[in-house]
Formats: structure tokens, sequence, C-alpha cells
């Protein structure tokens, strides 16, 4: 059924043969449980077959903390498992971030068939978290290389990534073509009954019974974007606050979860200014200055359109920042960067991944 709300476990390497740079957060709960928003994910991990018949690579696509690597060491050890590999030798997990590091030290010692011949032999490949590699673009081009290859070897790769590979900024056209050719499903972040059962058993598993109408109290009031972390961190503050005050879970309990879990204070202006300054690869100064290059007037507009969006600040005050423009000149570049964003998709990517780097 389409609203049909499930579980399946999990399956994962053991953790005392992990190797040091594939360890990954510890798992939250052994089990996936996935609604409706994850229906084609859940679909492709219960298969009984290898999900490789259905394509390599494997591209999971999802916000931070929806359980992309959870499912990538999943559908990685039951495939290993049908190799005959009965323990976490026959998968490799590596960030993506650490595949680069490893790459300039290979280099650097002039070793680098020695990583080659490692990334290609290693049964299954999961490689974590791309979106963070696109400040190296040779270990992009070596990453796209070793892709390629174990394609050609049939051997299954996993990869994951924040965004489509061709959404995310300064990811080469060589990883992105090769990321695609297989399986891609994307992944969400819990919600409705799926976000309500995943908090029932997270308090379960602390030993924490919730009634339904304060598991509903903590859902309604805990932000509808948070991943599965943030929701394990505000039940673990329920029980926190129950044995501080050695009290059954109650309306205390829960309210005092959903404060301790509200955003932080408000976005510097400071900040805003030096993220979209790095992104656009200009300095803080130029988003002050008086310049009318197109490609600094269009950072700065998008830069004033955050700020208005993400802090209470005023247009004034937003104005003053900004080199001292005024009422009339910060509210024409916030309704041009709001036109534009309708239109401009490559505008729309550039705020989406700032917003994103923001936390916001």
């Amino acid at each position: 059924m389409e609203s049909e709300v499930f579980a399946f476990p999990l399956e994962r390497p053991p953790l005392k043969v992990r190797r040091r740079e594939s360890a990954v957060n510890p798992i939250l709960l052994p089990y996936f449980i996935a609604g409706p928003e994850n229906r084609l994910a859940a679909f492709v991990a219960r298969q009984e077959t290898s999900v490789f018949e259905l394509g390599n690579p494997i591209l999971l696509v999802g916000p931070s903390g929806s359980g992309k690597t959870a499912l990538a060491l999943h559908v990685s050890v039951r495939h290993a498992n049908k190799l005959g590999y009965i323990d976490a030798s026959g998968v490799q997990h590596l960030p993506a971030i650490e595949f680069a590091r490893r790459f300039a030290e290979a280099v650097a010692a002039d070793d680098l068939q020695h990583l080659r011949q490692e990334i290609d032999d290693v049964p299954v490949l999961i490689i974590d978290d791309l979106h963070l590699i696109t400040s190296k673009p040779a270990a992009q081009e070596e990453l796209a290389q070793r892709i390629e290859a174990r394609s050609e070897l049939q051997q299954p790769t996993v990869l994951t990534c924040r965004r489509l590979p061709t959404e995310v900024r300064g990811l080469r056209p060589s990883l992105v073509s090769r990321s695609l050719p297989g399986l891609t499903i994307a992944i969400s972040c819990p919600v409705g009954r799926t976000r309500t059962m995943l908090l029932t058993e997270l308090a379960l598993q602390l030993g924490l019974e919730l009634d339904a109408p304060l598991i509903q109290m903590l859902d309604d009031g805990l932000d509808p974007s948070l991943p599965v972390r943030a929701l394990s961190a505000a039940v673990r503050q329920v029980d926190l606050w129950c044995r501080m005050n050695q009290s059954s879970p109650c309306c205390e309990a829960i309210a005092s979860a959903i404060q301790s879990a509200a955003p932080d204070e408000e976005i510097p202006l400071n900040k805003i200014t030096n993220t979209v300054a790095r992104y656009f690869r200009l300095k803080a100064k130029d988003l002050r200055s008086s310049s009318r290059k197109q490609h600094i007037v269009r950072a700065r507009s998008l830069a004033m359109w955050l700020a208005r969006r993400v802090t209470s600040k005023s247009v004034t005050h937003i104005g003053e920042h900004f080199g001292g423009r005024d009422h009339s000149t910060v509210l024409h570049a916030i309704r041009k960067t709001e036109s534009l964003l309708h239109d401009d998709a490559e505008l729309r990517l550039a705020s989406e991944e700032l917003a994103d780097k923001l936390g916001c």
C-alpha cells in the first residue's frame, strides 16, 4: 500500500574488523524504517537478488542524515555475502574526502599504482559524500577513472551524494558522467507516519515509554526537516530530563527537548558575507565595495537576499553592513534576486548550496 510504513533489518560489516578510515557513525537503530517517501529505496534494499543486477554504480542521493550510508552498507554487505565474504573484507567504505587524501599521498610518494590496484580489486566499494570533494579536481578525475575501471571489471560500486551530481557545483564532468549510468535512488528524511514511528522506536530503544499524545507533541514541536540523528538527540534529551528530575515522561520533558533542538542564535551577517564570497571565489570586501562588476553585483545581491531570509535584521541594517547602501537599494537587490531565482537555475542552485553551508 502507498501509505504503508514498515521496517527491515540493516546489515553492516563487523565493527571490530573495519578499517580505521572506513569507520562510520554508530548505527541508531538496527533496522531502517521506511514510508512512502522512501518506497523505492526500501524495495531495492529488500530484493533477494543482488541490487547490482539493476545497475552499477548504485548512486544514493539525499540530504544529510537521511540514511544514505546505512543503506549503502546494507546493499554492499548483502552482495558481498552472496559472493562468499562473511567478514568486512568484501566491502570497503571510503569517504570521498578520504579517497582524495589518499590520492594526494600516493601521488606525493609516487605510489599511485598501489592505490589504483587496491581500489580496483576490492569486491564492493562505497565512496561516500561525493559533494565534499568539489575542491579536489585531480582526485575527482582519478575517482572517475576508478569507477570506470570497476564497471568494466563488473566490480560493484556504491556512491552517495547530497544532491544529484549534475546539481553539485564543482564536480568534474567526468565524475558526474560516471556516477549516473547505473541506478540512482533518491532517499528522503522521514516524514508523517514514518517519523512518528521512528520517534517511538528511538524512545523504546532507551527504555522510554512515550504514549501517543507525547510522541505527537514531540513530533509537532520539532522542525520537520530534522535528520534522523537530530531526532535521536531530541529523544535522548527527553530521557535525560526524566532522569534528572526522577520523573516519568511528561509534557515538561517534551518541551525541554523541543527547546534544546531549536535553532541556535541567528546567523551573523559576517558569516553570510564570508560564505557567499568564498562560494563565488571573491573576497568579503568585494561584497561590501561599490563595485558594479556584474559577477560581484550578483553575489552581493544574493548575500543580501540570504541575510533578509535567514536573519531578523532590518533592510536598513543589511544595507549598512553591505557598504552603507540605502534602504531602497537593498530592497531592489532582494526583489531582483527573488525574480531571478524563478528562472535562473544556476542562481537557484547557488542559493540552495549556500543555505546548506549556512545550515539554514
